[in-house]
């Protein structure tokens, strides 16, 4: 049976489009690149760079198998842009073009491996690219679906600049020398303190994390919890059971599952805490 594949904005924000495969099983995914100015916090804007107006990007989730055709249209004035997905196994050369400004291009692949992947603009210097916004996760999932779960999926990643009456103005010179003004999960500082991702206690949690950087690892952890498996970039052999902290560098992702057993408020943030200081830092209400 053809599973639904699905591009959706990522994790928990409103506004959500749907994709169904073909009967050729092909998945057809539109990306817009340009610049805008966007909230990136309460009494904070920025200027970034977007794929579908959102920082992260949409989340792109398909079945391994199923064939993936992108279009990117580049609405960009300024710069060329490009799509590299980390769930590809291709000649980048020829999948990961730039796009011109004004231009239009659709390449496809077929992800074989089942996990979750970052993707994110490949257009040189790349630390640029990605640290004005131009990221996002992908989730290929199994023919065989995993044991069911409450789903979460975070992106963690950093942003630069000088701030100067609520508008942060980016900064590669403070990208190069890798000194953040913030962090934050899914493209805004301390977002989950002043919304909690939501759960329900003693049933199984499985969180996607993709750690898009561009340059700072994550240490991530779930105060007063334990990972039941974390797998590595989602892939079958888990990294572990009982781990109460796992690395995803800059570039990686990983699946956590955990339960939790107690109803309450549990903090989630990368334990690298300088890092967390800056809003990589959010609670998780289980009830």
């Amino acid at each position: 049976m053809m599973r639904r594949s699905l591009l959706a904005v990522t994790a928990l924000v409103a506004g959500v489009l749907s994709f169904t495969a073909s009967a050729e099983a092909v998945v057809d995914v539109k990306f817009t690149a340009r610049h805008e100015m966007r909230t990136l916090m309460p009494g904070v804007k920025t200027v970034a760079w977007t794929f579908n107006h959102t920082v992260p990007g949409p989340l792109v989730r398909v079945t391994a198998g199923e064939e993936l055709r992108i279009t990117l249209h580049n609405a960009d004035k300024h710069h060329g842009h490009a799509l590299d997905f980390h769930a590809s196994e291709v000649n980048p050369m020829r999948v990961m073009m730039d796009v011109k400004s004004g231009q239009t291009k659709t390449f496809s692949f077929t992800p074989k491996r089942p996990g979750v992947y970052m993707y994110h603009c490949g257009t040189a210097p790349v630390l640029e690219h990605v640290g004005m916004g131009m990221y996002g996760m992908i989730i290929v999932d199994p023919p065989e679906p995993r044991t069911p779960a409450q789903e979460v999926m975070l992106v963690q990643s950093e942003f630069y600049g000088t701030l100067k009456k609520g508008v942060l103005t980016p900064s590669l010179k403070a990208m190069l020398t890798r000194q953040p003004k913030y962090t934050a999960f899914n493209g805004s500082p301390f977002r989950y303190l002043r919304d909690p991702l939501k759960v329900k206690a003693g049933q199984p949690v499985r969180i996607y994390l993709v750690n898009a950087g561009p340059s700072l690892g994550s240490a991530f952890h779930v105060v007063g919890e334990i990972f039941d498996a974390v797998l590595p970039d989602g892939g079958t052999v888990p990294f572990g059971s009982n781990v109460s902290t796992a690395y995803v560098p800059a570039g990686g992702a990983g699946i956590f599952e955990l339960t939790f057993d107690e109803a309450g408020t549990y903090p989630v943030l990368t334990h690298e805490l300088g890092v967390a200081s800056l809003g990589a830092l959010g609670r998780i209400v289980a009830e």
